[in-house]
């Protein structure tokens, strides 16, 4: 009998109807008001790229309600997003430890201003639905064999099994042994 240890990262969606249950507007709202935001800076200051929400905080141009709106939104997708996590994963592994969830909203977006789609893309970057998440799954194995690698596959399949109905989106991004 041994543990393994797995660390996976994942992205997570959370649905539009489990958020809508808290919020008094749709979340979307918030992204397209920073992408119009986002797109016009870009345009008056020719930068090339669209900055991340922190950013925004600077600029007197911007109401401050809305950066304060967008952080509430990603603390309470992060709420949700761990509980349902531990919810879901608990019965399964022997134990599920959250290292760190990071909104993704409040990354640098990836979309270029040229692109055709750049408004819509950076609308939904913005939107502070989505969040990234670092766990390490622990799980009792009766098997002796320490150098196959069945546990990262044994965990990514279960936990996508059991999270895929709960969440918009999930992307396992990363996986690997701890052992």
């Amino acid at each position: 009998m041994r543990f393994d240890k797995v660390l996976i990262i994942i992205d997570v969606q959370l649905k539009a109807d489990q958020l809508q249950q808290y919020l008094p507007c749709s979340v979307n709202i918030i992204g397209r008001t920073l992408a119009a935001i986002a797109d016009e800076y870009e345009k008056e200051n020719k930068t090339g790229y669209y900055p991340a929400i922190d950013f925004f905080k600077k600029l007197d141009s911007v109401d401050p309600d809305l950066i304060a709106s967008a952080e509430q939104v990603a603390w309470l997708v992060a709420k949700l997003a761990r509980e349902t996590i531990q919810l879901k994963l608990r019965p399964i592994f022997s134990s599920v430890q959250i290292q760190s969830i990071q909104t993704l909203a409040f990354s640098l977006p990836k979309i270029r201003p040229n692109k055709a789609d750049a408004i819509d893309q950076l609308a939904k970057h913005y939107t502070p639905d989505s969040v990234k998440i670092e766990l390490v799954l622990t799980m009792m194995r009766r098997d002796s064999e320490s150098e196959d690698n069945r546990a990262v596959l044994y965990a990514r399949k279960m936990m996508f099994r059991w999270l895929e109905s709960e969440f918009e989106m999930i992307e396992v991004t990363s996986s690997k042994s701890l052992q």
